[in-house]
């Protein structure tokens, strides 16, 4: 089933703020690096269900899932036929503190 995939307002500012950081960094890499992350997100769309559940009970509990990109930590929820993006986080950030 493909689904719609919504980017939540705080997951798109942590977009740009990847964006903007390896743009200072390693400018010949954000854009890529921004592609790739925009291309995971809209797989979600015919992926969402198959991706891994956090090992932390209480982000289970809360229904988050999450899919990898390269060290990149992309967390969603599927709300009936919608993929709402949350976060997208550098995985090793202290996520749960976060979400």
């Amino acid at each position: 089933m493909k689904r719609t995939v919504r980017v939540l307002r705080r997951a798109r500012r942590d977009l740009q703020e990847i964006y903007d950081f390896t743009l200072r960094e390693v400018p010949v890499r954000a854009g890529g690096l921004l592609d790739g992350l925009l291309a995971a997100v809209e797989s979600l769309a015919t992926m969402g269900d198959r991706v891994a559940r956090p090992r932390d009970q209480i982000l289970r509990a809360s229904g988050y899932r999450f899919l990898v990109h390269e060290g990149y930590l992309i967390f969603y929820k599927v709300v009936g036929r919608q993929v709402r993006v949350h976060r997208v986080l550098h995985g090793r950030r202290a996520y749960r503190d976060v979400l």
